[in-house]
């Protein structure tokens, strides 16, 4: 996989933030929308989000990629018995 267009910290490292909850959407039965809350929630404040909106079809990718991801992580931690 290529991450060069990833954001990146000074280190080179990706930044990537924990996923906190998620929530889903359909908007007049034509389009999906999917809420990301990531980061720490800062007390008082609402929890950073991404919010995007997108076909069925992209939903349907998004979550065969999820679920492809989730084996790979499955499957490492069976060969090493790490928790995954």
């Amino acid at each position: 996989m290529d991450f060069d267009s990833w954001d990146k910290d000074e280190a080179g490292r990706l930044k990537v933030w924990p996923l906190q909850a998620f929530t889903t959407a359909v908007f007049d039965g034509k389009v999906g929308a999917v809420r990301l809350e990531v980061g720490v929630p800062k007390p008082g404040l609402p929890s950073p989000a991404v919010q995007g909106s997108m076909p069925a079809d992209l939903m349907r990718s998004r979550a065969k990629a999820l679920e492809e991801a989730a084996d790979r992580i499955e499957g490492a931690a069976a060969e090493t018995g790490a928790p995954n």
